[in-house]
């Protein structure tokens, strides 16, 4: 049902939010410092090879590109490869890195309603805290996970579970926001009740196992703010 959002969260307690595609309009800037990184070593890299894989811990991400590329690289060049390529993410998101309107106030809108706020990244924790001062988000996040805080990234659902954990809620009270597939498996691995996906970066065919579509952040914003606005009082 893209476009449309139908969850009553009145009984949810934690909204976690992936973070590149979702809140911050940084795919762009993966997928330039990919193909950076990549190209001395003549892979070319594509937008899909990039987008299908968003969320993966960024060894496992090189290492299958380069796969379906034909290549195997040993560890020591892919070390150099995600090196690089987290260099350059870093020095442009500096200057990039922005968030999509209306994420600042639906998180705060979010908190002033009582619920908890989580990020939840496959980013290095130094480029993630980078990003979100860079985008204004600082500080709206009650608990941070980014790709450092577990030994597995999505598609796996550490990176959620630990959220949940953090934020000290049932994986029943939570909400996830996501863009990708592999985030959207990570979120119904960890169980939570409803995962809403946003088809800022991949088409809604790419996101079907998500609960529902909205076809933009601003959207997502209204949606929420209509259940709260519509919450009978306690």
């Amino acid at each position: 049902m893209a476009g449309h959002c139908t969850v009553f969260i009145t009984r949810y307690r934690a909204v976690l939010f992936d973070m590149d595609g979702v809140v911050t309009d940084t795919m762009p800037v993966h997928l330039r410092a990919w193909q950076e990184a990549f190209r001395p070593y003549g892979v070319d890299v594509e937008k899909m090879d990039v987008y299908l894989r968003e969320g993966m811990q960024s060894k496992a991400m090189a290492r299958e590109i380069a796969r379906e590329k034909g290549r195997e690289f040993s560890e020591g060049e892919l070390k150099k490869i995600v090196e690089e390529k987290g260099r350059i993410f870093d020095r442009e998101a500096a200057g990039h890195a922005r968030a999509y309107d209306g994420v600042a106030a639906t998180l705060t809108m979010l908190r002033n309603n009582g619920l908890k706020t989580a990020l939840v990244t496959g980013s290095r924790s130094a480029s993630a805290h980078k990003v979100l001062q860079a985008a204004g988000l600082a500080g709206l996040f009650d608990v941070v996970v980014t790709g450092d805080d577990t030994e597995k990234g999505k598609p796996d659902p550490d990176p959620y579970l630990k959220a949940i954990e953090k934020c000290g809620v049932d994986r029943l009270n939570c909400i996830v926001v996501e863009n990708a597939p592999l985030g959207i498996r990570s979120a119904k691995a960890a169980g939570v009740d409803y995962v809403i996906a946003v088809s800022t970066s991949l088409g809604a065919d790419y996101l079907k196992e998500a609960d529902e579509v909205v076809d933009s952040v601003a959207k997502l914003e209204q949606c929420l703010a209509m259940r709260f606005a519509a919450r009978p009082a306690t």
